[in-house]
């Protein structure tokens, strides 16, 4: 068959869906048209996802939601001055967390029983923001163990996490000049899997009997069951978390528990970095000067003032 009659062939059999077609568009026994027509229809494919975000453009932004930027804008302005002034080294004070204040008694009381020290780290992995910080204040409770010669454990959920909580254990007792006394197997990995890891952090406090026990991170459906097999145990408990569905959990089974973001607070007040420091307080900045905002708001209300409304687009 000559070459010019198959690529008719071969084109004219493109739409329907016979076997010409597979041949065509780059089968055993294909062309050059049909290899053509493949890549083009790839290119289609590709581009079409992209037209569409393009006629949909116009829907990505509000133009009634500017007043929402320029709140977003001043936040991350107040942000940025506070970690300036935190470089510049000015001294930037936060308030006491009593759940921190009584870390250290807590440590001291397992030293004085005779008994170990607890600490959970969450049970979810370590890209969730509540284990690091979990992690912040596992680096003051490490120090303070290493200077008081408190045996920690750590029973930990994932992989990455029972590293990082290797070296940071590991650290605190190197600093604390005594190094011959770090364990390694008291910080280890038990498993990922939920249930599997609360059975094993309730038998480890089960059998060794700990003086305090921390639950400090992300923690779920396992939080009341933690604060009840601890308080059974006779051990004083300090929580944290950042999930609001667990704090009720936490408060009632807890001696003390950082509510929210407390738990960051922490890592910022733990570490002293100026940075972190400085955007803990833009942060709360923000906060302050959005409550002033929603105050002077019910006041022109009350007073049957529109002016703020009308600016804002109400």
């Amino acid at each position: 068959e000559p070459t010019t009659q198959r690529h008719e062939r071969g084109v004219a059999s493109f739409a329907s869906p016979c076997h010409a077609t597979r041949r065509c568009l780059g089968g055993p026994n294909g062309c050059g048209d049909g290899i053509l027509k493949r890549h083009a229809l790839a290119a289609w494919l590709l581009l079409l996802p992209l037209t569409t975000m393009a006629q949909d453009a116009p829907t990505w932004f509000r133009p009634d939601g500017g007043w929402i930027l320029v709140g977003v804008l001043a936040v991350g302005a107040l942000v940025a001055a506070g970690i300036l002034q935190g470089r510049a080294g000015r001294a930037i004070e936060t308030r006491p967390i009593a759940g921190l204040v009584a870390a250290e008694d807590a440590i001291g009381r397992a030293v004085e029983m005779g008994r170990p020290v607890v600490f959970v780290t969450g049970t979810q992995s370590i890209t969730k923001p509540g284990t690091v910080a979990g992690l912040s204040v596992l680096r003051l409770v490490a120090e303070k163990c290493a200077e008081t010669g408190a045996r920690l454990i750590v029973p930990c959920i994932d992989t990455i996490v029972t590293r990082i909580a290797i070296e940071t254990v590991e650290e605190a007792y190197r600093q604390a000049g005594r190094h011959d006394q770090f364990v390694p197997d008291d910080v280890f990995f038990v498993s990922n899997r939920q249930l599997a890891y609360t059975a094993a952090v309730n038998g480890v406090i089960e059998r060794e009997h700990p003086a305090t026990v921390f639950l400090q991170g992300e923690f779920s459906a396992e939080s009341l069951i933690f604060g009840e097999t601890g308080s059974r145990a006779g051990a004083m408990m300090i929580a944290g978390t950042d999930k609001e569905t667990q704090l009720p959990f936490f408060v009632t089974t807890c001696d003390h528990t950082l509510i929210g973001e407390e738990l960051y607070g922490a890592g910022a007040a733990i570490s002293e970095d100026a940075q972190l420091l400085g955007s803990l307080r833009g942060v709360d900045l923000g906060r302050v000067a959005v409550l002033a905002l929603v105050a002077v708001g019910i006041v022109l209300e009350l007073a049957r003032v529109e002016w703020l409304r009308t600016v804002l687009g109400g």
